[in-house]
Protein backbone atom coordinates (compact mmCIF):
# COMPACT_ATOMS: atom_id res chain seq x y z
CA UNK A 1 0.00 0.00 0.00
CA UNK A 2 1.28 3.06 -0.88
CA UNK A 3 1.71 6.59 0.85
CA UNK A 4 -0.02 9.19 -0.25
CA UNK A 5 1.17 11.58 2.56
CA UNK A 6 4.39 13.91 2.38
CA UNK A 7 7.38 13.97 4.07
CA UNK A 8 5.88 16.99 5.75
CA UNK A 9 2.56 15.55 6.74
CA UNK A 10 4.25 12.49 8.22
CA UNK A 11 6.26 14.62 10.25
CA UNK A 12 3.41 16.43 11.61
CA UNK A 13 1.76 13.55 12.59
CA UNK A 14 4.00 12.44 14.55
CA UNK A 15 4.84 16.27 16.24
CA UNK A 16 0.70 16.01 17.16
CA UNK A 17 0.73 12.43 18.24
CA UNK A 18 0.29 12.44 22.07
CA UNK A 19 3.05 11.35 24.29
CA UNK A 20 1.65 9.41 27.24
CA UNK A 21 1.72 5.87 28.51
CA UNK A 22 -2.31 5.36 27.99
CA UNK A 23 -3.31 6.63 31.05
CA UNK A 24 -3.03 10.34 30.77
CA UNK A 25 0.57 10.88 31.78
CA UNK A 26 3.30 11.83 29.85
CA UNK A 27 5.79 9.52 28.53
CA UNK A 28 9.34 10.13 29.68
CA UNK A 29 12.06 10.64 27.27
CA UNK A 30 15.22 8.17 27.48
CA UNK A 31 16.80 11.37 29.38
CA UNK A 32 14.44 11.92 31.85
CA UNK A 33 14.12 8.44 32.84
CA UNK A 34 18.40 7.74 32.56
CA UNK A 35 17.97 10.37 35.43
CA UNK A 36 14.94 9.18 37.64
CA UNK A 37 16.99 6.00 37.82
CA UNK A 38 19.95 7.72 38.80
CA UNK A 39 18.21 9.78 41.35
CA UNK A 40 16.45 6.22 43.00
CA UNK A 41 19.77 4.84 42.93
CA UNK A 42 21.11 8.02 45.03
CA UNK A 43 18.11 7.83 47.43
CA UNK A 44 18.70 3.48 47.63
CA UNK A 45 22.65 4.63 48.36
CA UNK A 46 21.82 6.98 50.92
CA UNK A 47 19.56 4.77 53.00
CA UNK A 48 22.31 1.50 52.50
CA UNK A 49 24.50 3.88 53.74
CA UNK A 50 22.63 5.20 56.86
CA UNK A 51 21.66 1.36 57.62
CA UNK A 52 25.41 0.73 57.47
CA UNK A 53 26.38 3.74 59.63
CA UNK A 54 23.74 2.61 62.11
CA UNK A 55 24.82 -1.20 61.80
CA UNK A 56 28.59 -0.18 62.61
CA UNK A 57 27.77 1.65 65.67
CA UNK A 58 25.16 -0.67 66.85
CA UNK A 59 28.16 -3.53 66.59
CA UNK A 60 30.68 -0.52 68.57
CA UNK A 61 28.08 -0.85 71.10
CA UNK A 62 27.67 -4.45 71.59
CA UNK A 63 31.73 -4.24 71.45
CA UNK A 64 31.33 -2.24 74.28
CA UNK A 65 29.51 -3.98 76.11
CA UNK A 66 30.79 -8.07 75.50
CA UNK A 67 34.08 -6.14 75.81
CA UNK A 68 35.15 -7.52 72.52
CA UNK A 69 37.62 -4.95 71.43
CA UNK A 70 40.72 -7.63 71.05
CA UNK A 71 43.42 -6.87 68.40
CA UNK A 72 45.38 -9.65 67.34
CA UNK A 73 49.26 -8.35 66.58
CA UNK A 74 50.53 -12.00 64.97
CA UNK A 75 53.09 -10.42 62.66
CA UNK A 76 56.15 -8.49 62.70
CA UNK A 77 57.00 -4.46 63.72
CA UNK A 78 56.69 -2.98 60.72
CA UNK A 79 55.60 0.52 59.59
CA UNK A 80 52.77 -1.04 58.00
CA UNK A 81 51.55 -3.05 61.00
CA UNK A 82 51.72 -0.31 63.32
CA UNK A 83 49.97 1.96 60.80
CA UNK A 84 47.26 -0.82 60.75
CA UNK A 85 46.86 -1.05 64.53
CA UNK A 86 47.02 2.40 65.05
CA UNK A 87 44.12 3.29 62.88
CA UNK A 88 42.03 0.55 64.16
CA UNK A 89 42.45 1.09 67.68
CA UNK A 90 41.90 5.12 66.55
CA UNK A 91 38.66 3.97 65.22
CA UNK A 92 37.60 1.48 68.33
CA UNK A 93 38.42 4.83 70.83
CA UNK A 94 36.13 6.96 68.82
CA UNK A 95 33.24 4.52 68.27
CA UNK A 96 34.00 3.50 72.11
CA UNK A 97 35.26 6.08 74.28
CA UNK A 98 37.30 4.26 77.33
CA UNK A 99 35.91 0.76 76.62
CA UNK A 100 38.64 -1.97 77.79
CA UNK A 101 40.92 -2.85 74.57
CA UNK A 102 43.15 -6.41 74.40
CA UNK A 103 45.83 -6.32 72.69
CA UNK A 104 47.03 -10.09 71.83
CA UNK A 105 50.56 -10.26 70.66
CA UNK A 106 52.55 -13.34 69.05
CA UNK A 107 55.04 -11.13 67.16
CA UNK A 108 59.07 -11.97 66.53
CA UNK A 109 59.72 -8.27 66.97
CA UNK A 110 61.25 -5.90 64.31
CA UNK A 111 61.62 -2.02 63.91
CA UNK A 112 63.07 -0.10 67.07
CA UNK A 113 61.22 3.18 66.09
CA UNK A 114 57.91 2.09 64.27
CA UNK A 115 57.64 -0.35 67.62
CA UNK A 116 58.00 3.21 70.09
CA UNK A 117 55.40 5.12 67.95
CA UNK A 118 52.98 2.24 68.92
CA UNK A 119 53.95 1.89 72.35
CA UNK A 120 53.58 5.20 72.93
CA UNK A 121 49.78 5.38 70.82
CA UNK A 122 48.89 2.77 73.51
CA UNK A 123 50.39 5.43 76.42
CA UNK A 124 47.51 7.92 74.90
CA UNK A 125 45.07 5.60 74.78
CA UNK A 126 45.28 4.73 78.37
CA UNK A 127 45.64 8.62 79.13
CA UNK A 128 42.44 8.77 77.23
CA UNK A 129 40.36 6.60 79.88
CA UNK A 130 41.33 3.16 78.19
CA UNK A 131 42.39 0.32 80.29
CA UNK A 132 44.88 -1.86 78.22
CA UNK A 133 45.70 -5.20 78.78
CA UNK A 134 48.23 -6.97 76.25
CA UNK A 135 48.53 -10.46 76.60
CA UNK A 136 51.27 -12.62 75.11
CA UNK A 137 51.08 -15.53 73.47
CA UNK A 138 54.05 -17.75 71.13
CA UNK A 139 56.52 -15.15 72.00
CA UNK A 140 56.94 -11.17 72.69
CA UNK A 141 59.56 -10.76 71.64
CA UNK A 142 62.22 -8.27 71.08
CA UNK A 143 60.08 -5.06 70.71
CA UNK A 144 57.60 -7.25 71.06
CA UNK A 145 58.65 -7.50 75.00
CA UNK A 146 58.39 -3.73 74.80
CA UNK A 147 55.48 -3.60 73.59
CA UNK A 148 54.01 -5.77 76.40
CA UNK A 149 55.07 -3.37 79.09
CA UNK A 150 52.29 -1.00 77.40
CA UNK A 151 49.37 -2.88 79.02
CA UNK A 152 47.86 -1.71 82.57
CA UNK A 153 47.48 -5.56 82.53
CA UNK A 154 50.06 -8.00 81.55
CA UNK A 155 49.60 -11.46 80.98
CA UNK A 156 51.32 -14.48 79.49
CA UNK A 157 50.15 -18.02 77.96
CA UNK A 158 51.83 -20.53 80.05
CA UNK A 159 54.31 -21.52 76.97
CA UNK A 160 54.50 -18.11 75.76
CA UNK A 161 58.34 -16.63 75.33
CA UNK A 162 59.78 -13.21 75.79
CA UNK A 163 63.10 -12.41 74.31
CA UNK A 164 65.08 -9.22 75.30
CA UNK A 165 68.13 -8.78 73.63
CA UNK A 166 70.23 -5.31 72.39
CA UNK A 167 69.26 -3.43 69.71
CA UNK A 168 70.71 -4.37 65.94
CA UNK A 169 72.78 -1.28 64.17
CA UNK A 170 72.76 -2.72 61.07
CA UNK A 171 75.54 -0.51 59.70
CA UNK A 172 77.43 -0.19 56.76
CA UNK A 173 79.13 2.75 54.67
CA UNK A 174 82.07 5.26 56.26
CA UNK A 175 83.27 4.75 59.37
CA UNK A 176 81.87 8.11 60.33
CA UNK A 177 78.88 7.57 58.98
CA UNK A 178 78.92 4.19 61.31
CA UNK A 179 79.96 5.89 64.03
CA UNK A 180 76.82 7.85 63.95
CA UNK A 181 74.53 5.19 63.33
CA UNK A 182 76.43 3.17 66.33
CA UNK A 183 75.36 6.38 69.11
CA UNK A 184 72.00 6.57 67.86
CA UNK A 185 71.15 3.25 68.10
CA UNK A 186 72.68 3.37 71.37
CA UNK A 187 70.38 6.04 72.77
CA UNK A 188 67.54 4.06 71.07
CA UNK A 189 68.14 0.92 73.19
CA UNK A 190 68.84 3.28 76.00
CA UNK A 191 65.27 4.10 75.64
CA UNK A 192 64.52 0.38 75.77
CA UNK A 193 66.01 -0.22 79.01
CA UNK A 194 64.32 2.65 80.91
CA UNK A 195 60.95 1.07 79.64
CA UNK A 196 62.02 -2.35 81.11
CA UNK A 197 63.40 -1.37 83.83
CA UNK A 198 60.64 0.86 85.24
CA UNK A 199 58.20 -2.05 84.43
CA UNK A 200 59.77 -4.97 85.80
CA UNK A 201 62.00 -6.05 88.97
CA UNK A 202 64.91 -5.53 86.90
CA UNK A 203 67.61 -2.89 86.64
CA UNK A 204 69.07 -1.51 83.73
CA UNK A 205 72.80 -3.26 84.69
CA UNK A 206 71.17 -6.66 85.02
CA UNK A 207 69.20 -6.06 82.20
CA UNK A 208 72.76 -5.12 80.10
CA UNK A 209 74.16 -8.37 81.54
CA UNK A 210 72.06 -10.70 81.02
CA UNK A 211 71.80 -9.97 77.24
CA UNK A 212 74.93 -8.59 76.28
CA UNK A 213 76.18 -10.28 73.65
CA UNK A 214 73.51 -12.71 73.36
CA UNK A 215 69.76 -13.84 73.17
CA UNK A 216 68.23 -12.97 76.91
CA UNK A 217 65.04 -15.94 76.48
CA UNK A 218 62.36 -16.34 79.34
CA UNK A 219 59.58 -18.88 79.68
CA UNK A 220 56.13 -17.59 81.38
CA UNK A 221 57.41 -18.38 84.83
CA UNK A 222 60.50 -16.25 84.35
CA UNK A 223 58.65 -13.64 82.50
CA UNK A 224 56.39 -13.35 85.77
CA UNK A 225 58.86 -13.33 88.31
CA UNK A 226 61.04 -10.91 86.65
CA UNK A 227 58.05 -8.25 86.79
CA UNK A 228 57.70 -8.10 82.52
CA UNK A 229 54.07 -9.47 82.75
CA UNK A 230 51.49 -9.52 85.97
CA UNK A 231 50.80 -13.63 85.65
CA UNK A 232 50.34 -16.52 83.34
CA UNK A 233 47.10 -16.86 81.59
CA UNK A 234 45.94 -20.29 82.88
CA UNK A 235 44.28 -22.96 80.47
CA UNK A 236 41.55 -23.81 82.22
CA UNK A 237 38.59 -23.47 81.09
CA UNK A 238 36.78 -21.84 83.43
CA UNK A 239 39.91 -19.55 83.85
CA UNK A 240 38.03 -16.15 83.67
CA UNK A 241 40.42 -14.23 81.41
CA UNK A 242 40.39 -17.53 79.61
CA UNK A 243 36.99 -17.45 78.51
CA UNK A 244 36.22 -14.08 78.04
CA UNK A 245 39.54 -13.52 75.59
CA UNK A 246 38.86 -17.15 73.59
CA UNK A 247 34.82 -16.90 73.88
CA UNK A 248 33.63 -13.20 74.23
CA UNK A 249 30.05 -13.08 75.27
CA UNK A 250 27.17 -10.68 76.37
CA UNK A 251 26.90 -9.92 80.02
CA UNK A 252 24.37 -11.73 81.66
CA UNK A 253 21.74 -10.20 83.25
CA UNK A 254 21.36 -9.18 86.97
CA UNK A 255 19.09 -12.14 87.46
CA UNK A 256 21.49 -14.81 86.64
CA UNK A 257 23.18 -14.04 89.57
CA UNK A 258 23.11 -16.03 92.70
CA UNK A 259 21.90 -14.81 96.45
CA UNK A 260 25.54 -14.08 97.22
CA UNK A 261 26.29 -11.93 94.47
CA UNK A 262 28.14 -14.53 92.61
CA UNK A 263 27.44 -16.01 88.97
Amino acid sequence: MENNQTPAQDESLKTAAPDTNGDGKKTPTPEEYRKSLELRKLEIDVAKGEMDLDNLYSRADQAFADGAFVYNFFESVSEKSVSNCINTLAKWSRLAPKANITLILNTPGGLVKEGLALFDYLTILKLAGHYLTVVALGRAASMGSILLQAGDRRLIGPNAFVLLHEVSAGTSGKVSEMEDSIEFTSRLQEKLLKILASKSKLTVRQIKARWKKTDYWLDAEETVAAGLADRILGTDPTDADYVRFAYPQKKKDQSSETEDGQE
